[in-house]
């Protein structure tokens, strides 16, 4: 910048000038950069926030699986349960039947031999 010629408070009043136009340059680049910032802080309490909430619903996921699978298990044991129940009253039923047919032959056996005693 040429200063030739001017007066002094020409010269003042350009560096005046040039002074603050490179203040109001440097607060220009602070705002922006507070501005970017915030907005780095606002992406990031909502990644935070998103997070948590993504955990929150895995966490009751995987519970609610639990308990379904708890159920489907006492389910299941309940009906083997009963199966060998059933399975157990056929076999009792079974024997039973064995020892009453087995009575009757050795009623009839024990009568054969009181038949066969009196011959």
């Amino acid at each position: 910048m040429a200063t030739r010629g001017l007066s002094a408070d020409e010269i003042k009043r350009r560096a005046q000038m040039a002074f603050d136009k490179a203040d109001a340059r440097k607060q220009e680049a602070s705002r922006a950069m507070e501005a970017e910032q915030a907005e780095r802080d606002a992406v990031m309490q909502k990644t935070a926030r998103l997070r948590a909430q993504r955990l929150a619903k895995e966490a009751v996921e995987a519970e609610t699986a639990a308990i379904v699978a708890a159920e489907q298990a006492q389910a299941k044991a309940e009906q083997i349960e009963a199966k060998a129940a059933a399975k157990a009253a056929k076999t009792k039923a079974s024997t039973d039947k064995i020892a009453k047919a087995a009575e009757k032959l050795a009623k009839a056996a024990e009568k054969a031999k009181k038949v066969a005693a009196r011959a």
